[in-house]
């Protein structure tokens, strides 16, 4: 004969057995939860974007001829960066062109002190304090015929805020 406290027991048994597959089930199947590597990982992709963009604009066509950037920097004409980096960093294959913003600052010594000189953006200003941005960079070498008087003949550090929308 089995006592009423014994079949209590394997009742509560097998409810809590089965609150806790329905539990797991429910954790199992909800979204995806983003942890921060995932989301470093889309900061690197635009990082390597923006990277290889700079890149292309900074390879010389012949051996002792400036490139492109260096040729833009020189003869401080952002319209003709804006027309030639929006481009390479927004045109995608197969869906509809990017929303990637970007700003452009030089940095230049001038003495012992660093310049920083805004050079060009895509029209939507600075960055919002809470949107997620990545920073590439590029050293060019101006010479004796550069426009910005303070930069002839100098190393110049050529960065890109970039960030979506």
């Amino acid at each position: 004969m089995v006592k009423n406290s014994a079949q209590l027991y394997t009742i509560e048994g097998i409810a809590a057995g089965v609150l806790m597959i329905v539990t797991a089930y429910i954790v199992v199947s909800t979204s995806t939860v983003l942890t921060p590597q995932d989301i470093h990982i889309i900061d690197m992709q635009l990082e390597q974007l923006g990277h290889d963009a700079l890149m292309v604009m900074n390879t010389p066509k012949d051996y002792r001829i400036s490139s492109n950037l260096t040729d833009c920097i020189s003869q401080n004409n952002p319209d003709w960066f804006k027309s030639n980096f929006t481009p390479l960093v927004r045109s995608r294959v197969f869906l509809p062109d990017d929303t990637l913003h970007y700003n452009v600052s030089l940095y230049y010594r001038d003495g012992d002190v660093v310049q920083k000189r805004d050079f060009a953006d895509d029209g939507s200003g600075m960055p919002y304090l809470g949107e997620k941005t990545v920073k590439v960079t590029q050293w060019i070498r101006m010479d004796d015929g550069a426009s910005i008087p303070e930069s002839r003949n100098k190393i110049v550090l050529v960065e890109v805020l970039l960030w979506r929308s």
